[in-house]
């Protein structure tokens, strides 16, 4: 298992690549990926960093990604203490660094201050 956030998840759609490359593990993410990175897209598109149709065009890519939603009942609070512990000032990434945790599975972040961070109180995995 694999907790992935949308640093890893959107260079992935960006370059219609197979989610193998990120590993043979089971992929999962907090509810939070899908919402998060539907949000980033958008603003690409609107900032006219990403043409519009590419970033509708991963975005359909995101809901068939072979990603499984993972919750936890504790996630949370998990999330709230983990924002603290890594000095978060908003709990957006503590929730990825929090189900992994919770999971007891590396998280793949391409993210360097989050994989700094949490590799205090988690497995980190850079994909290449």
């Amino acid at each position: 298992m694999l907790v992935v956030d949308p640093t890893v998840v959107l260079p992935v759609l960006a370059a219609r690549a197979s989610f193998a490359s990120i590993g043979d593990d089971d992929l999962v993410a907090p509810a939070l990926l899908w919402s998060e990175s539907r949000s980033l897209l958008h603003d690409l598109a609107r900032r006219g960093v990403v043409p519009t149709t590419e970033a509708r065009r991963m975005r359909r890519a995101l809901d068939r990604a072979p990603i499984n939603e993972v919750g936890h009942p504790q996630l949370g609070e998990e999330a709230w203490r983990m924002a603290d512990l890594l000095n978060y000032s908003r709990t957006e990434a503590a929730e990825y660094v929090a189900l992994a945790r919770l999971v007891g599975a590396p998280l793949a972040t391409l993210d360097r201050d989050l994989a700094e961070r949490a590799s205090a109180v988690c497995r980190i995995a850079i994909p290449s």
